[in-house]
Order: C-alpha cells, then structure tokens, then sequence
C-alpha cells in the first residue's frame, strides 16, 4: 500500500474529482467491504444450510451481507489505477462501478504493454 500526499483541496473535506495518484478523472464509488469476507460468509451460510431447517443459514448468511453493506462508508476508487480513497466526501458525479467502462481502461492498457 502506498500512501499519496494530499492535495490541499482534499484536505478541506472536498470531495475527489481527479486521482491524485494517476491524474484519472474516471472514478467510481463502492462500499468499503472486503470481498473476500463477503464471500466466505455466503459460502459458511450455504454449507450448513443442509443442516439447518429451510435453509436458514442462507437468509442469515445474508441478512448478516446486508447489515455489513448498510454499515460500511463508500470509498471512491479510481478505474485506471484502482487508487482507493477513504474518508472524502462523496462526489456526487461519481457513480456505482461500470464493468464497460473498467474493460475500456483494461482494453487500453493492454494495448499500452504490447506496443
């Protein structure tokens, strides 16, 4: 992990219009959730919900999903350089994570590499 300095602008609590790792204006908003966490518990819910009457392990698996989520603050991440940013506020002009947009950057940088 690499820590930016940052921009004066950011430091009276504006919200991120440009990565300051990268110069990207191309940034997305997303709960600041571990994945991976996620993931195992739907994978605990959904291997003992043989063992549990109606399956209630998934509904608790979820429900648990759910209350994390509702919990969590949003980071805004960059597409080009995935820069994420924690405890800025939220720009509203940033929106939820679009994969044709991330497979443009991808595509690009590919591109980049093989020239």
């Amino acid at each position: 992990m690499t820590t930016l300095a940052v921009p004066e602008g950011l430091r009276g609590g504006a919200p991120v219009e440009v990565c300051p790792a990268c110069g990207g204006r191309q940034l997305y908003v997303q709960r600041d959730f571990n994945q991976k966490a996620g993931l195992a518990v739907v994978i605990v819910g959904a291997a003992l919900a043989p063992f549990t009457p109606f399956y209630s392990s998934l509904i608790v698996a979820a429900l648990i999903d759910a209350a994390l989520y509702a919990m969590l603050p949003e980071i805004t991440v960059c597409y080009r350089c995935h820069a994420h940013f924690r405890g800025f506020a939220r720009n509203p002009a940033h929106e939820a994570f679009d994969l044709h947009l991330a497979e443009q950057y991808e595509t690009h940088e590919r591109s980049d590499r093989h020239a």
